[in-house]
């Protein structure tokens, strides 16, 4: 009687040159971090808002500065039918020098809106980079389950292989029915139609990583082959603490804290700022005996608000409105925040749980079980069902597995963005 080779053995015998020749060209293994920390240096968005910052800078440094003062010559009083300075005892060269001063505040109250600026622009860079960050660990992780679901799809399709040229033996000799080789060889078939999709969903989260890091979208990205099972940082008080830090909330309080600002600004806008001025005046000698002594003036003007207080009060109202809706927008936030922190932990416990449970025992049992089917169908004490049943488990067990990996993986990268954290390099 012709027996059936060990699938196990089978499994290694086949697969041995194919593992070589994946490894041989595979790109070369990348960090999530690193490739978060590259997209953030490489990424146009995150230079646009580092420019607007510098922008901003450059007002609020010239914030306090005075406007300039004005000079001003005037021939006055001159007679029409006679315009010459001895002709007229009010005739002249008049001089003029004018400034308008800030009222009390003013200038502090600018440069303090002005740097309220800098610090949302500043902030929003932060909010772009964290979220960029995290983009990029999910579609990491992302890339790597599919990758992951590749290698097994292909070992799977080649241990059937291998049971189908066993079986084939046996169908010669009468041992084994057409039916079992044709469900088995359709089996195969099905799951080697799965690699090109397989494939394509790869090509495409390759494309979207290499958009986030701003390089051309075929750029090889490597990942591991298996996800590991990292610890979360800190403890569970420690991460609901550092929530306080994120960039959401960050900016919604640094837009609060710069509409007050521009509140107050628009209140010391309101009262108005005095206008002094220095005049000299040159005569000429009169023909009538005055002597053409120069005069000089000096003199202070004060606008009346009238209708400019008003809407100085409107502007500082609404900045008071806006501050009051980003205070509430970023207790909103908080709360979000906060639900989102403990499902993310909630799943990755969860993933974790299956993971070890998996590794420890559930893949090693499905291995187990699908060898000791093997070895019973070879002496006929096992039908062919049991055989396809054993190996649909075996398959079922190392993709739940994987999954498991792939969503403890992922729900750790959001907990790194959501505190808005670089980790410590993870364990291969």
């Amino acid at each position: 009687m012709i027996r059936l080779v060990p699938v196990s053995l089978l499994l290694l015998l086949v697969l041995a040159p194919q593992v070589g020749r994946a490894q041989e060209h595979a790109p070369a293994l990348d960090s999530p971090e690193a490739l978060a920390e590259l997209a953030v240096a490489s990424q146009p968005g995150v230079a646009a808002l580092e420019a607007r910052v510098q922008a901003l800078q450059h007002l609020a440094a010239v914030a306090r500065v005075w406007t300039d003062p004005m000079v001003g010559l005037e021939l006055s009083n001159l007679p029409v039918t006679a315009p010459w300075l001895d002709q007229h005892p009010m005739a002249g060269v008049q001089l003029k020098l004018q400034q308008r001063f800030p009222a009390p505040g003013q200038t502090r109250a600018r440069a303090t809106a002005a740097e309220a600026r800098v610090d949302v622009a500043e902030a929003d860079v932060a909010v772009l980079t964290n979220a960029l960050r995290g983009e990029v660990r999910a579609r990491y992780w992302d890339l790597a389950l599919i990758r992951q679901m590749q290698d097994v799809t292909r070992e799977h399709v080649a241990e059937l292989d291998g049971l189908i040229g066993a079986i084939e033996a046996r169908y010669q000799v009468g041992a084994a029915s057409q039916h079992d080789l044709l469900q088995l060889q359709l089996r195969r078939d099905r799951l080697a139609e799965l690699l090109p999709d397989l494939g394509a969903r790869a090509d495409v989260v390759v494309a979207a990583l290499n958009g986030a890091l701003a390089r051309d979208p075929s750029t090889p990205i490597g990942t591991p082959a298996d996800s590991p099972v990292s610890p979360l940082p800190g403890t569970s008080a420690d991460r609901a603490a550092a929530l306080e830090g994120h960039p959401d909330l960050v900016v919604l309080r640094a837009r609060a804290a710069a509409e007050r600002a521009e509140a107050d600004r628009a209140r010391t806008e309101a009262v108005p700022g005095p206008t002094a001025w220095l005049g000299y005046r040159i005569r000429a000698p009169q023909a009538n005996g005055d002597p053409g002594n120069n005069l000089a003036s000096v003199g202070v003007s004060v606008p009346i608000p009238a209708a400019s207080t008003r809407r100085w009060r409107g502007v500082a109202a609404a900045a008071e409105a806006r501050a009051t809706a980003a205070e509430e927008a970023a207790r909103s936030k908080t709360a979000r925040l906060q639900s989102m922190l403990a499902a993310a932990e909630a799943r990755y416990a969860r993933a974790v749980d299956r993971a070890t449970a998996y590794r420890s025992s559930l893949e090693t049992a499905a291995r187990a079980a699908l060898d000791s089917t093997s070895t019973a169908y070879q002496v006929d004490r096992a039908g062919f069902a049991d055989l396809i049943r054993a190996e649909i488990d075996l398959l079922d067990v190392r993709r739940q597995r994987l999954r498991a990996e792939a969503d403890a993986a992922v729900a750790r990268a959001e907990i790194v963005t959501l505190l808005a954290t670089t980790p410590a390099p993870e364990a291969p």
